[in-house]
């Protein structure tokens, strides 16, 4: 049985218990199958540079962690957690540092306890960085997958660049969650494509799934679910629903979720005189979500950037069909029509794209979408591909 040490700063928490929620449910899913996969994750301390207090803070949670650590449970998953420093004087750039440092305050002591045979770490600059040290600690393989969108956030300053391509480079094997980040990934490294793998994320088999057929009324109901930041443009989604209300008027459109720009997107609805047709949702728990999407027509993907897009696999799995921008992530999940649109990365094509979801609606077949990403997309399928390579590395040696 593989004893695979898992490094991931996303993992769910407390006070955020969908935070890295797709780690959690892979290493769930390895379990499964029968490998001893643990969790470390990093907390960070937030300092500012008037409020020293903070720092002893921090030294007290450090000198706790060294003496005390232990592994911990979270829905079947065993994890231990470990603290960084960040903010104030700690800037993003220094964070791999700091990450490293709060993981070798324990990791001996770690590796004692569980003498693990391979780590697998989730992001190239935190996690990957960090993962070195216990993948060169305990002469083992290190797998790295990357999740990050946009890349650039990775890459934009010398030493974040440095230290991400160091641990890609020294790292056997890597991974990109879709196609458009593998290529983002070897542009902004300078790295051949072909030294990069693609294995996408799962979904939650127990919780999206397909609904009964149910018949259809004379309205058309779509779904966006997300949060509301620039980069997720409702505004412009707003905007395309606009120049087809006319044309399509049985289309509806939910909005579902919180964020900083949801007053500005519900102030704008209300300005276009579209409030009857528009309507916003709170945010809900991920059955709540999936809820939703069965009970709409199709999904939709506004985004002007998404390196997965972990909704479009859940909407498959409802059989629920999804209609996206060339956004990255959804162009590698649309490979067909039967399962949604594709549209340009602008108002003209979302608006384009409704009329004809609109138009086309009748047209898909939920057992046919939710087929297909049971066949993909399942978590089980998935720690099945994992294991594979993690024998292939142990067997390789590091």
């Amino acid at each position: 049985m593989h004893r695979l040490l898992v490094l991931s700063h996303m993992f769910p928490r407390d006070h955020h218990k969908v935070g890295g929620i797709f780690v959690m449910e892979q290493v769930r899913a390895l379990r499964r199958l029968g490998v001893d996969a643990r969790v470390l994750s990093g907390d960070p301390y937030w300092t500012h540079k008037y409020k020293p207090q903070n720092i002893v803070r921090y030294a007290q949670a450090w000198r706790r962690s060294q003496a005390g650590w232990q592994w911990s449970e979270r829905d079947g998953v065993p994890v231990a957690f470990f603290p960084y420093m960040a903010g104030g004087l700690f800037r993003p750039w220094l964070h791999a540092w700091t990450y490293g440092l709060g993981l070798r305050s324990i990791l001996a002591n770690i590796r004692k306890d569980f003498p693990y045979d391979l780590v697998h770490a989730h992001t190239s600059y935190l996690d990957g960085h960090a993962g070195l040290s216990a993948a060169r600690l305990g002469g083992v393989p290190l797998i790295i997958t990357e999740h990050t969108g946009p890349f650039s956030v990775l890459t934009n300053h010398v030493l974040k660049r440095y230290l991400t391509r160091r641990a890609v480079k020294a790292a056997n094997h890597v991974i990109a969650v879709g196609g458009s980040l593998r290529k983002d990934m070897a542009t902004q490294l300078g790295l051949p494509e072909t030294s990069l793998s693609v294995l996408s994320n799962g979904y939650d088999e127990n919780t999206f799934h397909a609904a009964p057929a149910r018949r259809r009324g004379n309205g058309i109901r779509a779904l966006w679910v997300g949060h509301f930041v620039s980069v997720k443009r409702v505004d412009r989604l707003i905007e395309a629903f606009s120049k087809v209300a006319a044309e399509c008027p049985q289309l509806t459109l939910s909005l579902m979720g919180d964020g900083e720009g949801r007053a500005e997107a519900e102030r704008e609805v209300a300005r276009r005189g579209l409030s009857d047709r528009i309507l916003f949702f709170d945010k809900t728990d991920r059955a709540g979500v999936a809820d939703a999407m069965r009970s709409h027509d199709f999904l939709v993907v506004s985004s002007e950037v998404e390196t997965f897009s972990l909704v479009t696999i859940e909407s498959f799995a409802c059989g629920v069909p999804v209609l996206s921008t060339r956004c990255g992530g959804p162009e590698g999940l649309i490979i067909e029509p039967a399962l949604g649109r594709l549209v340009s990365n602008d108002t003209e094509g979302l608006a384009s794209g409704l009329a004809e979801m609109c138009r086309d609606i009748h047209d898909f077949d939920p057992a046919f979408i939710s087929g297909h990403a049971r066949a993909r997309y399942s978590w089980d399928g998935i720690a099945r591909e994992l294991t594979s390579i993690y024998t292939r590395l142990i067997e390789a040696g590091p």
